[in-house]
Protein backbone atom coordinates (compact mmCIF):
# COMPACT_ATOMS: atom_id res chain seq x y z
CA UNK A 1 0.00 0.00 0.00
CA UNK A 2 1.53 3.78 -0.99
CA UNK A 3 0.24 6.77 0.52
CA UNK A 4 -1.01 9.42 -2.10
CA UNK A 5 0.86 12.57 -1.66
CA UNK A 6 0.82 12.99 2.29
CA UNK A 7 2.99 13.60 5.31
CA UNK A 8 2.88 10.98 7.91
CA UNK A 9 4.20 11.58 11.24
CA UNK A 10 4.66 9.36 13.68
CA UNK A 11 6.57 8.92 17.43
CA UNK A 12 6.17 11.02 20.52
CA UNK A 13 7.55 14.11 22.34
CA UNK A 14 8.52 14.57 25.63
CA UNK A 15 5.23 15.48 27.84
CA UNK A 16 3.44 18.86 28.04
CA UNK A 17 5.04 19.94 31.54
CA UNK A 18 8.77 19.15 30.18
CA UNK A 19 10.97 22.02 29.68
CA UNK A 20 12.04 20.16 26.45
CA UNK A 21 7.98 20.00 24.96
CA UNK A 22 7.69 23.49 23.76
CA UNK A 23 10.79 23.65 21.96
CA UNK A 24 10.89 20.14 20.38
CA UNK A 25 7.50 20.41 19.35
CA UNK A 26 8.33 23.88 17.74
CA UNK A 27 10.95 21.93 15.70
CA UNK A 28 8.52 19.11 14.48
CA UNK A 29 6.03 21.06 13.66
CA UNK A 30 8.47 23.74 11.64
CA UNK A 31 9.97 20.14 9.77
CA UNK A 32 6.62 19.12 9.41
CA UNK A 33 5.21 22.78 7.65
CA UNK A 34 8.87 22.22 5.35
CA UNK A 35 8.37 19.30 4.35
CA UNK A 36 4.84 19.26 3.34
CA UNK A 37 5.41 22.07 0.88
CA UNK A 38 8.87 21.20 -0.07
CA UNK A 39 7.96 17.69 -1.12
CA UNK A 40 3.77 18.14 -1.55
CA UNK A 41 3.67 15.74 -4.41
CA UNK A 42 5.57 13.06 -2.35
CA UNK A 43 4.72 10.61 0.26
CA UNK A 44 6.44 11.62 3.23
CA UNK A 45 7.44 9.91 6.29
CA UNK A 46 8.96 11.60 9.51
CA UNK A 47 9.71 9.86 12.60
CA UNK A 48 10.76 11.39 15.66
CA UNK A 49 12.59 9.43 17.39
CA UNK A 50 12.43 10.80 21.05
CA UNK A 51 12.08 7.03 22.71
CA UNK A 52 11.76 5.36 18.89
CA UNK A 53 13.10 1.94 18.71
CA UNK A 54 12.91 -1.78 19.35
CA UNK A 55 13.49 -1.12 23.08
CA UNK A 56 10.55 1.01 23.76
CA UNK A 57 7.67 -0.99 22.70
CA UNK A 58 5.85 0.76 25.82
CA UNK A 59 5.34 4.03 23.69
CA UNK A 60 3.33 4.22 20.80
CA UNK A 61 6.08 5.44 18.57
CA UNK A 62 7.84 1.88 16.98
CA UNK A 63 4.07 0.62 17.46
CA UNK A 64 2.99 2.85 14.67
CA UNK A 65 6.10 2.42 12.88
CA UNK A 66 5.85 -1.97 12.58
CA UNK A 67 2.01 -1.31 11.75
CA UNK A 68 3.12 0.85 8.56
CA UNK A 69 5.67 -1.96 7.99
CA UNK A 70 2.92 -4.39 8.44
CA UNK A 71 0.34 -2.78 6.18
CA UNK A 72 3.39 -2.75 3.64
CA UNK A 73 3.23 1.30 3.17
CA UNK A 74 5.93 2.27 0.96
CA UNK A 75 6.76 6.25 1.17
CA UNK A 76 9.35 8.50 -1.27
CA UNK A 77 11.07 10.69 1.44
CA UNK A 78 11.50 9.17 4.88
CA UNK A 79 12.89 12.19 7.88
CA UNK A 80 14.49 10.88 11.06
CA UNK A 81 14.68 13.60 13.71
CA UNK A 82 16.59 13.91 16.76
CA UNK A 83 16.24 16.79 19.27
CA UNK A 84 16.36 16.27 22.76
CA UNK A 85 18.74 12.73 22.77
CA UNK A 86 20.90 11.73 20.61
CA UNK A 87 19.18 8.72 18.25
CA UNK A 88 18.56 5.82 20.15
CA UNK A 89 18.81 3.99 17.33
CA UNK A 90 21.64 2.92 14.93
CA UNK A 91 22.70 2.60 11.80
CA UNK A 92 22.29 -1.03 10.86
CA UNK A 93 18.37 -0.35 12.23
CA UNK A 94 17.80 2.59 10.63
CA UNK A 95 19.22 0.72 7.24
CA UNK A 96 16.31 -2.01 8.20
CA UNK A 97 13.57 0.96 8.75
CA UNK A 98 14.89 2.31 5.29
CA UNK A 99 14.34 -1.26 4.09
CA UNK A 100 11.28 -1.89 5.38
CA UNK A 101 9.13 1.57 3.98
CA UNK A 102 10.31 0.35 0.26
CA UNK A 103 13.23 2.06 -0.04
CA UNK A 104 13.02 5.82 0.56
CA UNK A 105 15.24 9.11 0.37
CA UNK A 106 16.50 9.35 3.99
CA UNK A 107 16.99 12.56 5.68
CA UNK A 108 18.96 12.32 8.71
CA UNK A 109 17.81 15.70 10.99
CA UNK A 110 18.96 17.14 14.20
CA UNK A 111 21.40 15.28 15.96
CA UNK A 112 23.72 13.65 13.05
CA UNK A 113 26.56 14.97 11.61
CA UNK A 114 24.69 15.57 7.64
CA UNK A 115 23.81 18.79 5.84
CA UNK A 116 20.55 18.64 8.11
CA UNK A 117 22.39 19.50 11.66
CA UNK A 118 20.64 21.76 13.74
CA UNK A 119 21.42 22.19 17.98
CA UNK A 120 18.08 21.67 20.07
CA UNK A 121 19.51 22.98 22.74
CA UNK A 122 21.39 26.58 22.11
CA UNK A 123 18.06 28.69 21.75
CA UNK A 124 16.84 27.21 25.01
CA UNK A 125 19.51 28.21 26.94
CA UNK A 126 19.42 31.79 25.40
CA UNK A 127 15.41 31.62 26.15
CA UNK A 128 15.55 30.29 29.68
CA UNK A 129 19.45 29.86 31.39
CA UNK A 130 19.87 31.85 34.13
CA UNK A 131 21.37 35.44 33.49
CA UNK A 132 24.55 36.16 34.96
CA UNK A 133 26.96 39.23 34.86
CA UNK A 134 31.00 38.58 34.67
CA UNK A 135 30.99 39.80 38.08
CA UNK A 136 29.20 36.55 39.29
CA UNK A 137 31.13 34.29 37.47
CA UNK A 138 34.77 35.09 37.22
CA UNK A 139 37.50 33.55 38.34
CA UNK A 140 38.06 34.46 42.17
CA UNK A 141 40.47 32.70 44.29
CA UNK A 142 40.94 29.15 42.89
CA UNK A 143 40.16 26.69 45.59
CA UNK A 144 39.61 24.13 43.42
CA UNK A 145 41.08 23.11 39.94
CA UNK A 146 38.20 21.80 38.21
CA UNK A 147 34.73 21.11 38.80
CA UNK A 148 33.52 17.86 36.95
CA UNK A 149 29.20 17.11 37.45
CA UNK A 150 28.14 13.64 36.32
CA UNK A 151 24.10 13.07 37.06
CA UNK A 152 24.00 10.02 34.89
CA UNK A 153 26.79 7.29 35.65
CA UNK A 154 27.22 6.94 32.16
CA UNK A 155 30.40 4.66 31.63
CA UNK A 156 32.91 6.75 30.40
CA UNK A 157 31.55 9.44 33.87
CA UNK A 158 32.91 6.75 35.92
CA UNK A 159 35.74 5.78 34.32
CA UNK A 160 37.32 9.30 34.72
CA UNK A 161 36.01 9.27 37.78
CA UNK A 162 37.72 5.85 39.36
CA UNK A 163 40.70 7.12 37.35
CA UNK A 164 40.83 10.59 39.37
CA UNK A 165 40.45 9.00 42.19
CA UNK A 166 42.85 6.42 41.49
CA UNK A 167 45.57 9.24 40.83
CA UNK A 168 44.33 11.17 43.75
CA UNK A 169 43.21 13.89 41.66
CA UNK A 170 40.37 14.28 43.19
CA UNK A 171 42.21 16.21 45.81
CA UNK A 172 42.07 19.16 43.30
CA UNK A 173 38.20 18.92 42.82
CA UNK A 174 34.63 18.70 42.88
CA UNK A 175 32.84 15.60 41.68
CA UNK A 176 29.68 14.66 41.31
CA UNK A 177 28.23 11.27 40.18
CA UNK A 178 24.50 9.88 39.76
CA UNK A 179 23.87 6.52 41.81
CA UNK A 180 25.37 3.73 39.88
CA UNK A 181 22.64 2.62 37.40
CA UNK A 182 23.25 -0.65 35.05
CA UNK A 183 20.93 0.81 32.41
CA UNK A 184 24.15 3.90 31.60
CA UNK A 185 27.28 1.40 32.92
CA UNK A 186 27.28 -2.12 33.64
CA UNK A 187 30.17 -2.22 35.75
CA UNK A 188 28.23 -4.16 38.91
CA UNK A 189 31.69 -3.54 40.87
CA UNK A 190 30.90 0.10 40.64
CA UNK A 191 29.27 1.81 43.83
CA UNK A 192 30.44 5.16 43.45
CA UNK A 193 27.51 7.75 44.19
CA UNK A 194 29.18 10.94 44.83
CA UNK A 195 27.01 14.39 45.91
CA UNK A 196 27.94 17.36 47.16
CA UNK A 197 24.58 18.21 49.02
CA UNK A 198 22.43 19.44 46.58
CA UNK A 199 19.34 20.49 47.34
CA UNK A 200 16.89 21.62 44.32
CA UNK A 201 15.98 24.86 45.99
CA UNK A 202 19.55 25.50 45.18
CA UNK A 203 18.80 25.43 41.60
CA UNK A 204 17.12 26.97 39.07
CA UNK A 205 13.21 25.51 39.28
CA UNK A 206 11.93 24.77 35.57
CA UNK A 207 9.55 21.77 35.99
CA UNK A 208 8.82 18.47 36.85
CA UNK A 209 12.11 17.07 38.08
CA UNK A 210 11.50 19.05 41.47
CA UNK A 211 8.70 16.85 42.07
CA UNK A 212 10.00 13.51 44.02
CA UNK A 213 13.21 12.15 44.76
CA UNK A 214 15.92 11.85 41.22
CA UNK A 215 16.78 8.30 40.65
CA UNK A 216 20.26 9.26 40.20
CA UNK A 217 20.28 11.60 43.24
CA UNK A 218 21.70 14.29 41.87
CA UNK A 219 19.32 17.51 40.37
CA UNK A 220 18.49 17.49 36.82
CA UNK A 221 19.94 21.01 36.66
CA UNK A 222 20.11 22.32 32.75
CA UNK A 223 19.34 26.49 33.63
CA UNK A 224 21.86 27.61 35.92
CA UNK A 225 25.76 26.94 36.39
CA UNK A 226 24.88 25.40 39.98
CA UNK A 227 25.62 26.79 43.48
CA UNK A 228 27.83 30.19 42.45
CA UNK A 229 30.23 30.03 46.07
CA UNK A 230 31.72 26.40 43.51
CA UNK A 231 31.57 28.09 40.50
CA UNK A 232 33.55 31.55 41.06
CA UNK A 233 36.56 29.75 42.50
CA UNK A 234 36.95 26.96 39.89
CA UNK A 235 39.29 27.27 37.42
CA UNK A 236 38.73 24.55 34.90
CA UNK A 237 35.73 22.73 33.99
CA UNK A 238 35.38 18.80 32.71
CA UNK A 239 32.60 18.22 31.00
CA UNK A 240 30.95 15.50 31.24
CA UNK A 241 29.47 14.48 27.79
CA UNK A 242 26.27 12.44 26.92
CA UNK A 243 28.18 10.52 23.90
CA UNK A 244 32.00 9.55 24.14
CA UNK A 245 33.08 7.44 20.76
CA UNK A 246 34.23 8.82 18.37
CA UNK A 247 32.26 7.02 15.73
CA UNK A 248 29.17 8.30 16.99
CA UNK A 249 27.34 11.81 15.73
CA UNK A 250 27.78 14.70 17.51
CA UNK A 251 26.02 15.40 20.40
CA UNK A 252 26.08 18.84 22.16
CA UNK A 253 23.89 19.90 24.91
CA UNK A 254 23.52 21.60 27.90
CA UNK A 255 27.15 20.91 29.18
CA UNK A 256 29.36 22.05 26.78
CA UNK A 257 27.58 25.59 27.18
CA UNK A 258 27.72 25.66 30.23
CA UNK A 259 31.35 26.74 30.64
CA UNK A 260 30.99 28.93 27.70
CA UNK A 261 28.64 30.69 29.19
CA UNK A 262 29.64 30.69 32.63
CA UNK A 263 33.25 31.94 30.92
CA UNK A 264 35.54 28.69 31.87
CA UNK A 265 38.28 27.24 29.92
CA UNK A 266 36.94 23.60 29.35
CA UNK A 267 38.14 19.50 28.78
CA UNK A 268 35.55 16.75 27.14
CA UNK A 269 35.13 13.80 28.60
CA UNK A 270 33.39 12.37 25.18
CA UNK A 271 33.94 12.25 21.54
CA UNK A 272 36.97 14.23 20.73
CA UNK A 273 35.30 15.19 17.39
CA UNK A 274 33.33 17.79 19.88
CA UNK A 275 36.41 20.03 19.90
CA UNK A 276 36.43 20.57 16.27
CA UNK A 277 33.02 20.93 16.27
CA UNK A 278 32.96 23.92 18.26
CA UNK A 279 36.14 25.57 16.45
CA UNK A 280 34.79 25.13 13.05
CA UNK A 281 31.78 27.24 14.66
CA UNK A 282 34.11 30.08 15.43
CA UNK A 283 34.23 29.27 19.59
CA UNK A 284 37.88 28.81 21.01
CA UNK A 285 39.29 25.34 22.64
CA UNK A 286 41.81 25.47 25.39
CA UNK A 287 43.95 22.66 24.46
CA UNK A 288 46.90 24.51 22.94
CA UNK A 289 47.29 25.71 26.80
CA UNK A 290 48.21 22.23 27.82
CA UNK A 291 51.61 21.51 25.01
CA UNK A 292 52.31 17.77 25.20
CA UNK A 293 49.17 16.47 26.32
CA UNK A 294 46.74 15.29 23.50
CA UNK A 295 43.28 15.92 24.30
CA UNK A 296 41.86 14.67 21.07
CA UNK A 297 43.49 11.32 21.31
CA UNK A 298 40.17 9.26 21.19
CA UNK A 299 42.34 6.54 22.74
CA UNK A 300 43.48 8.05 26.10
CA UNK A 301 41.05 10.66 26.98
CA UNK A 302 40.77 9.81 30.74
CA UNK A 303 44.64 9.86 30.79
CA UNK A 304 44.70 13.00 28.85
CA UNK A 305 42.86 15.14 31.50
CA UNK A 306 44.54 13.69 34.74
CA UNK A 307 47.62 14.96 32.56
CA UNK A 308 46.08 18.40 31.95
CA UNK A 309 44.47 18.11 36.39
CA UNK A 310 48.76 17.54 37.66
CA UNK A 311 50.18 19.78 35.64
CA UNK A 312 47.80 22.16 36.70
CA UNK A 313 48.06 21.15 40.26
CA UNK A 314 51.62 22.04 40.44
CA UNK A 315 50.63 26.09 39.71
CA UNK A 316 50.22 28.06 42.67
CA UNK A 317 46.61 29.99 43.10
CA UNK A 318 48.83 33.38 41.49
CA UNK A 319 49.74 31.67 38.68
CA UNK A 320 46.29 30.05 37.88
CA UNK A 321 44.31 33.05 38.20
CA UNK A 322 47.35 34.99 35.62
CA UNK A 323 46.82 31.98 33.07
CA UNK A 324 42.64 32.52 33.81
CA UNK A 325 43.03 36.54 32.72
CA UNK A 326 45.48 35.69 29.50
CA UNK A 327 42.31 33.49 28.52
CA UNK A 328 39.85 35.85 29.67
CA UNK A 329 39.88 37.34 25.97
CA UNK A 330 38.78 33.89 24.45
CA UNK A 331 36.12 33.41 27.43
CA UNK A 332 34.41 36.50 26.62
CA UNK A 333 34.57 35.62 22.89
CA UNK A 334 32.82 32.17 23.20
CA UNK A 335 30.37 33.46 25.58
CA UNK A 336 29.41 36.46 22.97
CA UNK A 337 29.36 34.13 20.21
CA UNK A 338 26.92 31.62 21.78
CA UNK A 339 24.16 33.88 21.73
CA UNK A 340 24.86 34.76 18.19
CA UNK A 341 25.06 30.99 17.35
CA UNK A 342 21.91 30.04 19.42
CA UNK A 343 20.15 32.94 17.04
CA UNK A 344 21.19 31.27 14.22
CA UNK A 345 20.71 27.71 15.35
CA UNK A 346 17.05 28.63 15.91
CA UNK A 347 16.62 30.36 12.66
CA UNK A 348 18.38 27.60 10.85
CA UNK A 349 15.91 25.07 12.13
CA UNK A 350 12.57 26.51 10.39
CA UNK A 351 14.71 26.69 6.95
CA UNK A 352 16.60 23.10 7.93
CA UNK A 353 15.15 21.99 4.35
Amino acid sequence: MTHNNITTFIGITFPSEWIWSKYEQQCIDSIQQQVKIKYSTSNNLIINLTWFGPQFNNHPGWKQYTDLVSNNCTFDNLFIVSTVDPAMINPDQIEQIVNSLGNPRLFKIGNFDTEYHFNFFAPILKDLFNQYTEEEVVLVDPKWIYINYNRKPREHRVGLVKKLYERKLDQYGLITLGKPNVIYDNDLDNHLYLSLGEDPTDYVDYGHWYHGEDEFGIPHDVLSLHKMDHWQHHFLNIIGATEFNVWDDIFISETQFKPIIGLRPFVINGNVRTYKWLTDRGFKTFNQWFPGIDLEDSDSVHESICQVIERLGQMSNKQLTLMYQDMLPDLRHNKKLFFEFAEEERHRVNYIL
